[in-house]
């Protein structure tokens, strides 16, 4: 009887750590997204013959490498669905960093779902620029 106890214990506290482990989604710090090479695209419409961009769903900041000749400044940036409606914001400031305009954005993106978006930037007081992104 006491084993039988013993071993029933054992099994929900394995079973409630495994559930408690299972839930918890690591927090990246940031990813890297590099728009050197892309073209840029004015409006929400991304350029079509270029492939999305990926990131991992659970990023709380981005670094994004501007396009060449992209100057430094205050940048807005935001995650819009397909359609061009906006569902996470942020701002930054792009700066010069080792030949790169390297922009910094904020962004939770946990709380949207895996699939295609938009990732659109604009100069504050600019045009957006839209790029395909998969959230993965």
């Amino acid at each position: 009887m006491i084993l039988a106890v013993a071993a029933s214990v054992l099994i929900v506290a394995g079973l409630a750590t495994w559930a408690m482990l299972r839930q918890r989604t690591p927090q990246i710090a940031r990813a890297v997204v590099d728009l050197r090479d892309r073209s840029m695209s004015r409006g929400t419409e991304p350029p079509p013959a270029e492939p999305p961009l990926e990131i991992p769903r659970n990023v709380g900041h981005l670094d994004i490498y501007l396009p060449l000749g992209s100057s430094e400044g205050s940048y807005d940036g935001r995650i819009s669905s397909v359609s061009g409606e906006p569902l996470i914001s942020g701002t930054g400031q792009a700066k010069l960093e080792q030949g790169l305009t390297v922009l910094h954005v904020d962004f939770g993106i946990s709380s949207v779902r895996p699939g295609r978006y938009l990732l659109q930037i604009r100069k504050q007081q600019s045009e957006w620029a839209s790029f395909s992104l998969q959230i993965r």
